[in-house]
């Protein structure tokens, strides 16, 4: 098991301390303990946790709206415990992921949502690089093909000849071809509708 370091909310002292000491036992480092949702929040945020454990029922706003805003920056996972598991089904349909524990969890319990909720959010976060490293991409090559369709007309020359021509602003100026592309679009559009 990796050691995380983990910030704990939950409302009653007790059961923080608990909790915290289950997550020492288990080789972790809790970072923060707090006890309503503005203190979790402001922890969060100053702390960059790998993983924060949210009560449900926190004062403020409670758990369940510190989790959202944990989850709209994708600072890091969330392990919701709640006694219910009605209102954390009826939120989870509203589009946002959490992990949750139910009242009461063994150890085991805890120790395999944190493990997972952790490694869940790295395989969430890869993906969604992945998917924005693929936009840029598919974006790139999108200005390519239109500043080739552009120079294919304006210069008269064939495909792979305006790609070369792109390649070797591309080198020439030591910029990315797309950047190039951009480049073109905008002289040879602009020059299309000055021309007309």
């Amino acid at each position: 098991m990796v050691q995380s370091r983990i910030v704990v909310a939950v409302e009653s002292t007790v059961e923080s301390k608990k909790l915290k000491d289950k997550l020492q036992k288990a080789g972790h480092l809790v970072i923060g303990q707090v006890h309503d949702a503005k203190e979790a929040l402001r922890v969060t945020f100053q702390t960059n946790p790998e993983l924060v454990i949210l009560d449900a029922s926190l004062p403020d706003y409670g758990g369940l709206g510190v989790a959202q805003v944990i989850d709209e920056h994708r600072m890091c996972p969330v392990i919701l415990i709640a006694s219910e598991v009605s209102d954390i089904v009826q939120r989870a349909r509203q589009g946002w992921l959490l992990s949750y524990l139910l009242f009461p969890y063994t150890d085991d319990e805890l120790y395999l949502a944190t493990e997972v909720a952790i490694a869940n959010f790295q395989r969430l976060v890869a993906l969604e690089r992945e998917n924005t490293r693929l936009k840029n991409n598919l974006e790139s090559r999108k200005l390519v093909d239109r500043a080739k369709g552009l120079l294919m007309d304006h210069k008269q020359l064939n495909e792979q000849e305006a790609y070369k021509y792109l390649q070797r602003l591309s080198m020439d100026h030591a910029k990315p071809i797309a950047r190039i592309a951009r480049q073109v679009i905008e002289q040879l559009a602009g020059a299309g509708k000055t021309g007309k």
